[in-house]
């Protein structure tokens, strides 16, 4: 009897050990990294410092892939999830941001970016390295990996999602410095978040374009961070005060541009760039025809560009104050302006400071461009002074319970010729300004006429009101009197 147990036991013994052996195999170190070390931090790699690669560009950033394990989102179990909802911090964290993302919403699964096998509940088996599991990618890796998908025709027409990010974001100044194996540069997780992704359209997403400013400003704002590309980090607070960091951030005018408006999101440009520069006129399309016209820009690359006179991150409200300098300029030499006697040069430094926006910076004070300069400067102030003066003659006849809408009508056309006559500007010509500031004086000067009669009239009613309420005292005391002295008589008699 006992003997019999005893082999029986053995035999379980050897079943061990053969099972053991086979694991050891299958799955090399996975007991020894399942014990020593500790499930990876959600956070880790966020600093990893990567060489630069000899020879690798842009272009051969990474080779484009469906990521470690590309699954359909109507396939096995996601144990990956299940197991982190019940972790403690950060790593049940994870779970709860994927859940509430769009790729929790679309099924894109933890393994499709992290590798492993999620359709088992062993951790050592999950996670090991022969099912693809790769923990947190490297900073350098994440472009193509988001790419694998992103870049996918088919996955993305059913979200409306363009295909072209990734090779954006290789030519992009933050790509290249990638390729070149700068890691401190933006990544897709740096803007639209890990496990957290939301939808560009939601108000919460950090690229949502209310939040935009904000989540450039967080590099770009860091000292330590730009120093090494001798970058400024007072942007945010300059366009903060601008007419667009107002509109956007204060009145929540989405309309009014963001950073990546103009230096683009994944194919983000350096601000000296072609396409940065000329970019205002996707907005600004009738200016930008107007411009078209003018000599300016058939001057070429010499000729002032939108941010010679109106700035980029400092835009301010134009005004005919911007014109000239509140001093003439004297004396100025000439090689500010000129290579030679033929050769016009336009240097950015000249006016990086709003003081010198002006169009004496470039234009000399004797000059016959000047004489028009100063033509257009007094033509726009005479009919801003105009419809000025309308405005407060209407506004003063309202208060007095004047009807004012035939004045108000003309006012609007004298405000809308002023505007119209701002543009006009940008071509450079003074006649067709003069035309529109003449419209504007004429509807304004009508338009004060009509108050001014209307207040007038309004004068002399009262006046009249005065004359038959006292015609009206008169006539009650003469009969006061009358009465008096009726009774009077009456009595005597």
């Amino acid at each position: 009897m006992f003997a019999r147990v005893l082999e029986k036991l053995m035999k379980q013994r050897v079943t061990w050990i053969a099972a053991f052996v086979v694991i050891a195999i299958i799955v090399p170190g996975g007991f020894a990294k399942a014990f020593s070390a500790a499930p990876p931090s959600p956070e880790q790699g966020a600093t990893e410092v990567m060489p630069p690669s000899p020879g690798l560009t842009s272009p051969d950033l990474a080779p484009l892939s469906q990521g470690p394990l590309a699954r359909s989102p109507d396939e096995s179990p996601n144990n990956c999830f299940k197991c982190h909802a019940n972790l403690p911090g950060p790593h049940g964290g994870i779970a709860s941001k994927w859940d509430a993302s769009v790729h929790g919403r679309a099924g894109i699964a933890c393994a499709d970016c992290h590798g492993g096998n999620p359709e088992t509940d062993e951790m050592i088996l999950a996670m090991s390295p022969e099912a693809g599991f790769i923990g947190v990618p490297p900073r350098r890796d994440i472009p193509a990996l988001c790419g694998g998908c992103h870049s996918d025709v088919e996955r993305m027409r059913q979200f409306n999602i363009p295909t072209d990010q990734l090779p954006k974001y290789q030519e992009s100044v933050h790509g290249v410095k990638l390729a070149q194996g700068d890691i401190r540069v933006a990544i897709c997780t740096d803007c639209h978040g890990s496990h957290d992704v939301l939808k560009a359209s939601d108000p919460n997403a950090a690229v949502s374009p209310y939040n935009v400013p904000y989540l450039c400003a967080k590099c770009h704002s860091d000292e330590a961070l730009m120093e090494p590309y001798g970058l400024p980090t007072d942007q945010l607070d300059i366009y903060e005060k601008s007419v667009h960091g107002e509109a956007l951030l204060g009145r929540k005018d989405i309309r009014a541009p963001s950073c990546a408006s103009c230096h683009g999101s994944h194919a983000a440009k350096p601000p000296t760039s072609d396409e940065v520069v000329n970019v205002c006129g996707k907005c600004h399309t009738a200016t930008q025809k107007l411009y078209e016209e003018s000599l300016h820009a058939r001057i070429g690359d010499a000729a002032p560009k939108c941010w010679t006179c109106h700035g980029t991150h400092d835009i301010i409200k134009p005004s005919e104050d911007n014109f000239l300098h509140p001093e003439p300029l004297v004396d100025q030499p000439c090689g500010e302006c000129h290579v030679d006697d033929t050769t016009f040069r336009m240097e950015a430094a000249r006016f990086e400071s709003p003081e010198d926006r002006r169009c004496d910076t470039c234009h000399h004070p004797t000059s016959w461009v000047m004489t028009q300069i100063k033509a257009m400067k007094n033509a726009l102030v005479e009919a801003q002074e105009a419809y000025q003066a309308a405005e407060d003659a209407i506004q003063d006849a309202a208060a007095r319970g004047m009807i004012v809408n035939d004045a108000e009508v003309l006012l609007t056309e004298a405000h809308t010729s002023i505007i119209r006559a701002r543009a006009v500007v940008h071509t450079t010509k003074l006649t067709r300004v003069t035309e529109l500031t003449d419209d504007a004086k004429e509807a304004a000067i009508k338009a004060r006429d009509l108050a001014d009669t209307k207040l007038a009239d309004n004068l002399f009613r009262r006046r009249a009101m005065v004359v038959v309420i006292g015609i009206i005292a008169i006539n009650i005391v003469g009969l006061i009197a009358l009465k008096y002295q009726l009774n009077r008589h009456s009595e005597g008699s």
